[in-house]
């Protein structure tokens, strides 16, 4: 019986070093990801949605308070990286986003802001977000034309709107947020006086 499994053994064979050539993997199953509807902030309640993540109100905050730093520091440069693509005067038909940054530069030169470093500038507690369907619904305010669903419209109080004499903001400064690129931008702006 010992020979009998001797014998059997000594067929096998055995490697004295690894093969030269590339291993090829054993084939494997791709399966495509699964199909998944687009996000929407609102949806009706049957079939598959996908909802986007509400926006938290410090992110609104954040860029109303890197707008007013822009303004603050007098750094344009840090305006234009909070505008979305197709940013634009908020109520100027036919307005682009290059008008909108030459609007600001121009501003910055004419006025003094720095001036206002340190103050509170905005009453950032009091800031007003509504949504695409309740600024349409609102008795007074007026939905931007270029505004789409998703967008947010943000009013925010100005304490600080001029300075010896000097209009440096409206009495509230109006942003149309939107996101792009996963992060939050300002699509439109606009300032109001004497609400």
């Amino acid at each position: 019986m010992l020979a009998g499994l001797a014998g059997c053994g000594s067929g096998w064979e055995t490697a004295t070093e690894l093969p030269k050539a590339p291993r090829r993997p054993d084939g494997v199953a791709v399966e495509p990801p699964p199909a998944m509807p687009s996000t929407a902030d609102h949806a009706e309640a049957h079939g598959v949605v996908a909802l986007r993540e509400p926006l938290a109100d410090k992110d609104v905050e954040d860029v109303v308070r890197a707008y007013i730093r822009g303004f603050e520091r007098e750094e344009p440069e840090t305006l234009v990286q909070l505008l979305a693509q197709e940013a634009a005067p908020i109520g100027r038909a036919g307005a682009t986003r290059q008008q909108l940054i030459e609007s600001w530069r121009t501003r910055i030169k004419s006025y003094e802001y720095q001036r206002l470093a340190g103050a509170e500038v905005a009453r950032y507690s009091e800031i007003e977000r509504l949504t695409y369907e309740a600024v349409g619904a609102h008795p007074t305010y007026v939905r931007p034309n270029d505004m789409r669903p998703g967008d947010l419209y943000v009013r925010v109080p100005i304490l600080t709107p001029r300075l010896n004499g000097e209009q440096l903001f409206g009495d509230v400064v109006v942003l149309m947020l939107r996101r792009e690129d996963g992060r939050l931008k300002i699509a439109g702006q606009a300032d109001e006086n004497g609400n």
